[in-house]
C-alpha cells in the first residue's frame, strides 16, 4: 500500500501524434509524467493535501494521477 499523499501539483500536456495513443503518450511528455509509473485515481485529494506550485519527480516514480484526456478527431 502507497503513503496517503501529503502534497499535489496540477500539470497539463498538449501533443499531436499519428494515433490518439501516440499523441497521449506525447502530451503526458509534455506534461512532464510521461517517464513515471501513473497510477489510475479518482480526482478525491486526501484531507490536507498542500498545493504545490511545481513538482520534480524521478523517472519510474509511482505517482497517482487523475488523468482526464480530450481528443480531437480533426487531423
Amino acid at each position: 500500500m502507497l503513503p496517503t499523499p501529503t502534497k499535489f501539483a496540477l500539470v497539463s500536456g498538449t501533443a499531436e501524434g499519428g494515433t490518439p495513443l501516440n499523441a497521449f503518450d506525447h502530451a503526458l511528455l509534455d506534461a512532464g509524467v510521461g517517464n513515471c509509473n501513473l497510477l489510475k485515481v479518482s480526482s478525491i485529494l486526501p484531507p490536507g493535501a498542500a498545493f504545490v506550485p511545481e513538482v520534480t519527480i524521478p523517472p519510474g516514480s509511482l505517482v497517482p494521477i487523475g488523468p482526464p484526456a480530450l481528443t480531437s478527431p480533426v487531423s
